[in-house]
């Protein structure tokens, strides 16, 4: 009785061995390999997606068209809004698909993260229905449809993931803002300082240039003994020395002085006419230093009762004098550009040679 309960349990173990032995083993069939182009960030709420998917198919299998999802809702926050397929013939005899898919989004996160779009699962024609009803001629095909048992091969676009931004923040509380901060005022002291700087390094330049040229007629540059004379006595000097109309005996020797200077040497009234020998300029004015010079001498030197410093003007001597020095500048100017020119003139006659 153990012995027959023994067999009857070992019974099944070696019938499946017998069949599994007697089993043909198939290998596996697996799918293409499928390429997937698509943006995978900067996307939020209402974006759309564009995904591209392509592969290629050996010869003899036929996709089938009917397997690409149509349009609509995928899930709660994903919808397929527009899919394009195209196919096209391979040199090899096979076939290439690509499929063009848009997809909208209609969720949001609070926060950043990777979300995935569900893998797609496609299928070819399974070889029979191929092969049904028609008179095949190659025994390769035969052979492919006998094996194939009538199942069609599994394509698979794999999930892929992308990066979802929020648009709101996690929690919206209402706060008032602060009023914008009035604009930084421009530092004006620094700039408004340079400007004042350069514009008085400016003008210093242009004093010093019309002085070197001699334009200022208050101050030359290389002032002749008449012009000395007339800063010497300018009226402002000769308020502060208290005189009314009448000049100094020091007043007089100053003009004298001065006259000496212009002509080179000392002056009598028997040789005045070498001052205007030597000061060509001041001959306009002989008959009014003449006239001075007589008075001041018998002033100085002859015992006249009638001789009186009062007899000298000196608004009128003022005058001449002032007259005098703006001669002798114009004089001066004539002369030193006759100086510049000859050199020029001179270089131009060796060069003529």
């Amino acid at each position: 009785m153990k012995i027959r309960v023994v067999l009857l349990l070992c019974l099944p173990l070696f019938l499946q061995t017998v069949f599994a032995g007697a089993t043909v083993a198939t290998p596996a069939v697996t799918g293409p390999k499928v390429k997937v182009t698509m943006r995978d960030n900067g996307y939020t709420l209402g974006d759309m997606i564009a995904m591209h998917a392509e592969f290629n198919l050996a010869k003899g299998l036929v996709f089938d068209p009917n397997s690409v999802p149509l349009k609509g809702p995928v899930n709660n926050w994903l919808d397929l809004r527009n899919v394009a397929m195209v196919e096209a013939k391979n040199a090899d005899g096979g076939s290439k698909i690509s499929i063009d898919f848009t997809w909208q989004i209609f969720g949001t996160v609070e926060h950043a993260q990777t979300i995935k779009i569900p893998a797609i699962q496609l299928q070819t024609i399974p070889p029979t229905e191929i092969t049904k009803g028609e008179s095949t001629k190659d025994d390769t095909a035969k052979t492919v449809n006998n094996k194939s048992l009538g199942k069609p091969l599994a394509i698979t676009i794999p999930a892929q993931g992308f990066n979802l931004s929020p648009v709101l923040p996690p929690t919206i509380t209402d706060n008032t803002h602060r009023p914008h901060a009035p604009p930084l005022r421009f530092n004006e002291r620094i700039p408004l300082t340079f400007a004042i700087t350069c514009l008085g390094l400016s003008l210093l330049c242009g004093v010093v240039w019309f002085w070197l040229q001699d334009k200022i007629s208050w101050l030359p540059r290389n002032p002749g003994p008449i012009t000395q004379l007339a800063r010497q006595l300018r009226p402002q000097k000769l308020r502060q020395q208290n005189i009314g109309q009448v000049f100094t005996a020091e007043n007089l020797r100053t003009i004298h002085a001065g006259l000496a200077r212009a002509a080179g040497q000392s002056l009598y009234p028997n040789i005045l006419a070498n001052l205007f020998d030597n000061s060509p300029y001041l001959r306009a004015e002989k008959p009014a230093i003449t006239q001075f010079f007589n008075a001041s001498w018998q002033i100085f030197y002859e015992k006249n009762a009638n001789a009186n410093a009062s007899n000298i003007s000196v608004p009128d001597t003022l005058r001449w004098i002032n007259r005098a020095a703006m001669a002798e500048r114009l004089s001066r100017r004539q002369a030193n550009k006759n100086v510049r020119q000859k050199p020029a003139a001179t270089l131009n006659r060796a060069v003529k040679v």
